[in-house]
């Protein structure tokens, strides 16, 4: 049975996600091919009995104080197929604990990650490969708006929305820009088996198992439900590794979900390359 930790455990998208992978295959839709054993890392002990009945095990642990070799230690200990991070400072935190926990407290994972790789592994070593398989959720739009052009594939309306979205929540974005951009710069030295996940505004809306994938724009909803099942469905497909891929919900080019990812993963549609 693979074996999930998930950083942010409590987020209503880690919910989702803890309740697919938990359950046995084929019961609903979006589940994993096979059930996983899944480890929350979560802030506040008050979390732990809702994660239980869930099915994980919560792990209590500070994002923003523990160090890098703490963090591996876990990671170690954990010994997990796959890493999710899905935490985040939350709606109305200062810009300092936002950096904290969405910039550098992401960071501070990756680099456990690399740091608790097995010793003597290799990159082309299959299992090194799992162990080291790591999904971020991060969010569309995320890019240098500064000193990259705007993608090509952005209509008026996506300009637009993302002016106002900038305007509204600037430093979270650029929080997560931060973390994206290491991500992607500083992997020869980690060597991770990442993928972006970076879905448009999130909804409560019970999901519906279809989305657009890829250059897609910004411009539109996708349930929580849903963005948890295209983790799962990266999970799944070794090809979306090194990929960002763009998700919103219902619209017109709304696919099955685990076809939209494969058609992009095939295809090697980067929402995030050229624009960091």
């Amino acid at each position: 049975m693979p074996t999930t930790l998930i950083f942010g455990g409590s987020g209503k998208v880690a919910r989702h996600l803890t309740r697919l992978l938990v359950t046995p295959t084929g019961a609903v839709a979006g589940a994993p091919k096979a059930q996983h054993t899944v480890y929350s890392i979560i802030r506040d002990p008050a979390q732990s009995s809702a994660l239980t009945d869930l099915g994980a095990t919560p792990l209590v642990q500070s994002i923003e104080s523990a160090t890098v070799a703490e963090l591996a230690a876990t990671i170690q200990k954990v010994n997990p197929d796959f890493v999710v991070w899905s935490a985040g400072a939350g709606a109305g935190s200062s810009p300092e604990r936002t950096q904290a926990v969405d910039c550098d407290g992401a960071i501070k994972v990756m680099d456990a990650l690399a740091a608790a790789r097995p010793a003597g592994s290799t990159d082309t070593a299959a299992d090194d490969m799992a162990a080291r398989r790591f999904i971020i959720v991060s969010a569309v739009d995320i890019r240098d708006r500064t000193n990259k052009p705007e993608p090509a594939w952005y209509t008026e309306a996506d300009s637009t929305m993302s002016t106002r979205v900038w305007g509204a929540i600037g430093k979270y974005m650029e929080a997560k820009l931060g973390a994206d951009r290491s991500l992607y710069t500083d992997n020869a030295r980690r060597r991770l088996a990442y993928t972006i996940v970076r879905p448009g505004g999130l909804s409560d809306d019970p999901g519906t198992g279809k989305v657009r994938a890829g250059r897609v724009g910004l411009v539109g909803f996708i349930p929580r439900e849903d963005v948890a099942r295209t983790v799962v469905a990266c999970i799944e497909n070794p090809q979306t590794v090194g990929l960002a891929i763009d998700f919103l919900g219902e619209g017109e080019g709304a696919e099955p979900l685990e076809q939209a990812v494969e058609k992009v993963a095939r295809e090697r549609v980067d929402c995030f390359e050229g624009f960091y």
